[in-house]
């Protein structure tokens, strides 16, 4: 039988998981556009060749769009084997330590490219070992949030294990930042004098971090204490269609999928906002990312208490809207009358609060939509609603970054920068979407809450 309490032994280990795919994520969304495709004052040469057709369609533009979009096309076949699983070990963990390991190998690969300088071998390159990152980033994180659901059966359990998650999030995103810090003292200290190897070294390490990190879950929870031995048995077709006919999950996921489009272009937009904008290194990445993520944290406290007392529903709009007008900022960046410090410093400190909201409450939505179709149906696909959540946040979070990699050809170099302030614009427009789609969701009540 399920346990009515989790220990915070297992709020710990259920958190080390997400830190550790949070730093492999946030390494490609950060790194991926500044490395191949680096603006003019940042040391480095482009790794791919720069041709743009239409005026805005470039290289990288493609590959993340095709790339991303077959592996998000799998995400619903892997919650549907998962969800289907009659492993001894339970229906989540066997995919995960499966996933693991080649999670991390496969995202220091991406920037290990065949030459040093801008080849089109490069190009295929980088297709084949994002799509492979992608494609185990979901067998591992598709099992691993739908253990929120498989563990959390009551609300304060699923505030509990989301905020883990986020704390998780968040500190591994600080530590995907560090790797700017760690290539100015990888290059302080001499081992290098090359720029693009600094990189390579912080990343290699860092992902030897991330696969240590998500090994802890995958070897440390004993999913069979939690969760009993059910199991679909429907084909992934039926599930799929199961999920995408619920109302909520549908309003849900547009809105999610828009606000991570809108945080894909931010994220990726950060080390040339803080370089070719406001003219500061970019190893001040890590300082400002740390402020979030502290801002963030000291939020969650107050979040995990309100979680379970006030509307989600409008706690969630109101986040979305203040997300919008932070985001707006970023069209401001380098034109006012203050410290280009302490410009990034308002924008990041702003941030902290709605993102520590949009951090914890969405996988308890998801969770809610769940056990409410569950109650409803007598159905046992917690994954696939997870999976399906994944597929959105993936279209997502690959129009943003295509959508960055676009705007970019406006200008993302210092006094012609025009393609990265319309990035905030962009972004902010998003976000504002997500409230008023939002609007219409219709907060469920299920027999476990």
């Amino acid at each position: 039988m399920p346990q009515s309490k989790l220990p915070l032994r297992i709020l710990i280990i259920y958190g080390l998981g997400c830190f550790g795919w949070s730093i492999g994520l946030n390494i490609i969304s950060v790194l991926l556009n500044y490395i191949y495709l680096p603006p003019t004052n940042s040391g480095m040469h482009d790794l791919i060749p720069g041709t743009v057709w239409f005026g805005f369609v470039n290289i990288i533009s493609i590959i993340l769009l095709t790339g991303r979009g077959l592996d998000a096309v799998l995400d619903p076949l892997i919650a549907n084997l998962s969800d289907k699983s009659k492993s001894k070990l339970g229906r989540r963990i066997p995919f995960m330590r499966w996933a693991f390991l080649p999670l991390s190998v496969f995202c220091a690969l991406v920037f290990i490219p065949l030459y040093r300088h801008d080849h089109a071998a490069n190009i295929w390159w980088l297709a084949v070992t994002q799509m492979l990152f992608y494609f185990f980033f979901g067998l591992y994180t598709i099992p691993y949030n739908a253990l929120l659901a498989d563990l959390g059966h009551d609300a304060r359990a699923k505030v509990d294990l989301s905020t883990a998650q986020s704390v998780g999030f968040m500190a591994g995103a600080m530590v995907s930042a560090s790797s700017t810090a760690a290539v100015w003292l990888i290059l302080h200290l001499g081992i290098t004098t090359d720029r693009l190897s600094a990189y390579q070294y912080a990343i290699i390490a860092l992902n030897i971090i991330a696969a240590a990190c998500m090994a802890v879950p995958a070897f440390g929870i004993k999913e069979r204490e939690f969760h009993s031995r059910q199991h679909t048995t429907g084909g992934a077709f039926k599930s799929l269609t199961a999920a995408l006919k619920n109302r909520n999950f549908r309003i849900f996921a547009m809105a999610d999928a828009s606000y991570f489009m809108a945080i894909a272009i931010i994220s990726t937009g950060l080390l040339y906002y803080i370089r070719a904008m406001l003219g500061l290194d970019e190893s001040l990445g890590t300082a400002f990312m740390l402020a979030m993520v502290v801002i963030t944290m000291i939020s969650y406290g107050f979040v995990n208490k309100v979680g379970t007392i006030y509307s989600r529903k409008k706690m969630m709009i109101a986040s979305f809207a203040v997300a919008a007008l932070v985001f707006g900022e970023i069209f401001f960046l380098g034109h006012v009358p203050l410290h280009p410090i302490l410009q990034a410093s308002v924008l990041v400190v702003s941030f902290g609060i709605p993102n520590a909201f949009l951090q914890i409450l969405p996988n308890t939505v998801v969770a809610d939509i769940a056990h409410q179709e569950r109650d409803r149906a007598g159905s046992n696909e917690e994954a696939m609603f997870f999976g399906m959540r994944a597929f959105f946040q993936k279209i997502g979070q690959t129009l943003g970054i295509t959508v960055f990699a676009m705007l970019i050809t406006l200008g993302k170099d210092p006094g012609h920068d025009l393609g990265l302030r319309m990035s905030g614009v962009v972004g902010a427009v998003l976000c504002a979407f997500a409230a008023v789609i939002y609007i219409f969701y219709k907060e469920p009540q299920t027999k476990a809450d």
